[in-house]
C-alpha cells in the first residue's frame, strides 16, 4: 500500500507529549517515512521528525487556519492514499494492514476508521462515522451504526468522515478542508461526494483517540 500520513498540531504542551512519545514514531514507522508533521517551529518536534526520516513543515501563517495547515502538508506528499490525522489519534498495531485489505479494491474516495478512546470505545460523539442533519430528509446529527466484525455499516446521504485515507485522484479535484465554515470536515466530505467520489468507512481498522477532546477546541 503506498500510503503517506499528514499531520498538524500547533502550540500545545499537552498533545506535544503524546506525539513524541508515541504519535510520531509511529505513524512514521506504518507509513515507511512517507509522513510530514506541519507545526509552528518547535525544536523537539522537529529534530524528532527529522531523525526519524519524516518531514517537518514549518507554518508562520494565522494559527487558526486549519485549512492551510492541511493544504500544507499535502503539497509535501505524493503517495497513492494519504491519511489525515489529528495530532492525538494514534493508528493501532492493525491499522495499516486492515485499511490495506480494505482499500485493495475500492475506488477512489474518502475512506474512514473506527476511532475508539484508549479503553476501546467509541467516543461519546461518534466522530469516526457520521450523519450530518439535513432539514429535507429529516436526518439528525448523530454517529451511523457499524459491525466491527462483519464490517457493515449504516449509509446515509449526508455520512462524512474526518480523520480519513484519501486517494490522490480526489485530492487532484478538493483539496482538503478547503472551504471556511464551521463544519469544515462535513463540506469537505460532502464536495468529495458532490464530485461523484465515494464516501465510506472501514469499521474493522481502528484509531485511538489520545488525551482530551477539548485541550484543540480552547
Amino acid at each position: 500500500m503506498n500510503l503517506g500520513i499528514v499531520q498538524i498540531t500547533n502550540e500545545n504542551e499537552i498533545r506535544r507529549k503524546l506525539l513524541l512519545d508515541k504519535i510520531i514514531p509511529w505513524c512514521i514507522e506504518i507509513s515507511n517515512k512517507n509522513y510530514t508533521l506541519v507545526s509552528p517551529y518547535n525544536k523537539e518536534l522537529k529534530e524528532k521528525v527529522e531523525s526519524l526520516g519524516g518531514i517537518f513543515s514549518v507554518f508562520s501563517a494565522w494559527e487558526r487556519d486549519m485549512s492551510r495547515k492541511w493544504r500544507q502538508g499535502l503539497q509535501t506528499r505524493k503517495e497513492e492514499w494519504i491519511t489525515f490525522l489529528a495530532d492525538d489519534i494514534l493508528p493501532d498495531e492493525q491499522w495499516k494492514e486492515n485499511m490495506a485489505a480494505y482499500l485493495e479494491d475500492k475506488d477512489p474516495g474518502q475512506y474512514g476508521f473506527r476511532l475508539t478512546d484508549k479503553d476501546g470505545n467509541r467516543h461519546e460523539f461518534g466522530e469516526d462515522w457520521m450523519q450530518f442533519p439535513n432539514r429535507r430528509t429529516g436526518a439528525t446529527h448523530r454517529g451511523l451504526k457499524y459491525d466491527i466484525f462483519t464490517g457493515e455499516i449504516e449509509n446515509s446521504l449526508t455520512a462524512y468522515v474526518a480523520n480519513c485515507v484519501v486517494h490522490h485522484d480526489v485530492l487532484k479535484m478538493i483539496e482538503p478542508f478547503g472551504l471556511y465554515g464551521s463544519a469544515p470536515d462535513v463540506l469537505w466530505s460532502m464536495a468529495i461526494r458532490r464530485c461523484g467520489f465515494p464516501i465510506g468507512f472501514n469499521p474493522k481498522a481502528r484509531a485511538y483517540h489520545l488525551g482530551s477532546r477539548e485541550d484543540n477546541r480552547k
